[in-house]
């Protein structure tokens, strides 16, 4: 290693993500600039928070061992933090623009399976696992229900560009709460998925009974829902119904058509996408759960017993997934 190869980092530069996007932006500016670079040659899209955030979790975990301790000090090492990107990041990552066949129906499933919920059609809660039973609103369990089975069609993305498969994934809705439902339905195992939203993260996860766990990392555009109706052209409309309905000197509410006019026009001018990263997947049976009420480091308090697994620890190959998918008899 040489020494413009090393950039010093402090823990709490490592605790904090605001602070480690900061920092990341500073000393990294050219790092992360190049790594956009390389990213738009494979058809990725990747902004530098979102870099950032990928970026902190290696080094929290020190995944193929970008930090390096000297005394008290920690250094990161932009060569192996580099290799880190182009060997777990970029050949694993899917960008899916959002009017996809996939995604249009996930948002379909999403909506239904909510109105089902509040109409009491299916035995799933409105209530939020985890914060008190908080009850969520409509909206709000519309999204955790698109950002939850999003990871699902990351993966059948993933493995159908890689390998000359079919995934089947499960569109139906149960009038039963059904805890352990193969995420993929044509594996000969049960298959968990589970998602996250938050790129700095470095534990995966998945409930007990299942026999694999896959995680993904997704980084979708906010809000979310709102942004299929401004690329359909359905928010257009409703901006015309309301032009219309308003009486010509009510200067308030034409001011705020034409300031969201301006902004649909400025979103429809590049395609919107998801964009997931397929982080790898485990055997729960080569893992012992974690028992309700541990703390794990950036994590914190577990709510339930679980398998939670670092996500450095993944198998994460090609060669894995051919693996998985013999195993699970989808080749």
């Amino acid at each position: 290693m040489t020494t413009s190869d090393l950039v010093k980092i402090t823990q709490k530069e490592l605790g904090s993500p605001t602070q480690f996007r900061r920092f990341f932006k500073k000393e990294l500016s050219d790092f992360s600039i190049n790594l956009m670079t390389k990213a738009r040659t494979l058809g990725l899209q990747f902004s530098k928070d979102e870099l950032g955030d990928l970026a902190l979790s290696a080094c929290r975990m020190n995944d193929h061992g970008v930090i390096l301790k000297e005394k008290n000090r920690r250094y990161i090492s932009k060569n192996l933090l580099k290799n880190w990107f182009h060997n777990k990041i970029f050949p694993f990552s899917v960008e899916i623009e959002l009017l996809d066949e996939d995604l249009l129906k996930l948002l379909l499933f999403s909506i239904e399976m909510t109105f089902q919920m509040f109409s009491g059609c299916t035995r799933a809660t409105v209530t939020q696992k985890g914060f008190r039973q908080r009850r969520r609103t409509f909206d709000a369990i519309i999204t955790d229900q698109f950002v939850g089975k999003l990871g699902e069609i990351v993966v059948k993305k993933f493995l159908e560009s890689h390998f000359n498969v079919k995934i089947k994934l499960d569109w139906e809705i149960s009038k039963h709460v059904e805890r352990y439902r193969n995420d993929i339905m044509n594996a000969k195992h049960e298959v968990s998925i589970k998602t996250s939203l938050t790129l700095s993260g470095i534990w995966a996860e998945a409930d007990v009974g299942y026999d694999f766990g896959i995680f993904v990392k997704c980084s979708v555009p906010q809000p979310t829902i709102l942004q299929f109706f401004v690329e359909t052209s359905g928010f257009e409309k409703l901006l015309s119904i309301a032009e219309n309905s308003f009486d010509t000197n009510d200067e308030v509410f034409l001011e705020y058509l034409n300031s969201l006019r301006n902004r649909f026009i400025e979103s429809r001018k590049t395609t919107t996408t998801i964009k997931g990263i397929v982080c790898g997947y485990f055997k729960t049976i080569e893992h012992e759960t974690v028992k309700e009420g541990a703390n794990l480091k950036y994590l914190g308090k577990v709510r339930e017993e679980r398998f939670i697994v670092p996500l450095k620890s993944l198998k994460c190959t090609l060669v894995d997934w051919k693996y998985f998918l013999e195993e699970n008899e989808i080749l």
